[in-house]
């Protein structure tokens, strides 16, 4: 049994718009994990938060929005690979150490999302201004939530 050709294009309509509406759910998806990790880590508050990381938000004028999302997921791969199992952030108490990992496992998932998002795997940060990493997620946050208020 063959497709005639009046069934063609209503098939190919069907598979278009199929394809439109799972990109654009994909969006919605991942920025809403994004969102609920970034909500999760700012209520947080561990040692760690208090560190600086470096400002990629400062001077971001001639940068896409793929760029910046390459760019954050880079400053939170260096931070956590420097600081998972430091001292200073570990804490004393058994509280201290859970968050603390609890800080690092998100971390990690906010970057494989950010980088998911940017399509890029690394990208290079060069930036001499420096700020608190709970400031830094908190500017991250206000961008999602603009970004997610613009997704369709």
């Amino acid at each position: 049994m063959g497709l005639t050709p009046r069934l063609l294009p209503a098939l190919f309509f069907l598979l278009a718009c199929a394809g439109n509406f799972v990109h654009g759910h994909n969006c919605d998806i991942a920025l809403e994990e994004i969102i609920r990790t970034l909500n999760t880590v700012t209520e947080q508050k561990t040692l760690c938060t208090e560190l600086t990381v470096m400002d990629i938000f400062a001077a971001s004028k001639n940068t896409t929005e793929k760029e910046t999302f390459c760019r954050a997921a880079t400053v939170l791969r260096q931070f956590y690979s420097h600081h998972e199992k430091d001292t200073r952030c570990l804490g004393a108490t058994a509280q201290q150490f859970h968050s603390h990992k609890q800080l690092i496992r998100s971390l990690k998932r906010l970057d494989r999302n950010l980088c998911s998002l940017a399509g890029l795997n690394s990208c290079p940060v060069k930036e001499a201004n420096q700020t608190m990493l709970k400031d830094f997620l908190e500017r991250l946050k206000m961008i999602m939530k603009e970004k997610y208020s613009k997704c369709s």
